[in-house]
């Protein structure tokens, strides 16, 4: 089952915010997917398509500020991104993020 939606993210980039509202799709990745990052299960691993180009680096953070997770530092949905951004000329951006576990 293909976890896929729209929301709009926060960028943060070693503790400091960025950008807010960046607009985006997340969808969870494929076992074939994820294993080709590094095996992680796949319900943790997503693609997400920022709608819009930023600058938007590996090891940055995005917070999902309209998804609760009460277990990770700032309470909302965190992904942590694991490759170099791609833009693309139609004004979208495709990148590789892991969710971040609680505690």
């Amino acid at each position: 089952m293909s976890d896929q939606r729209i929301s709009t993210l926060t960028l943060n980039r070693n503790g400091v915010t960025l950008r807010t509202d960046i607009t985006s799709q997340i969808e969870n990745m494929s076992q074939q997917e994820a294993a080709y990052y590094g095996g992680a299960a796949p319900y943790l691993r997503y693609w997400i398509f920022p709608q819009g180009l930023y600058d938007i680096q590996f090891q940055d953070q995005l917070i999902d500020p309209y998804n609760a997770d009460p277990k990770t530092a700032s309470g909302y949905r965190e992904y942590n991104v694991i490759n170099d951004p791609e833009p693309f000329p139609d004004y979208h951006m495709e990148l590789v993020a892991d969710r971040v576990r609680g505690k």
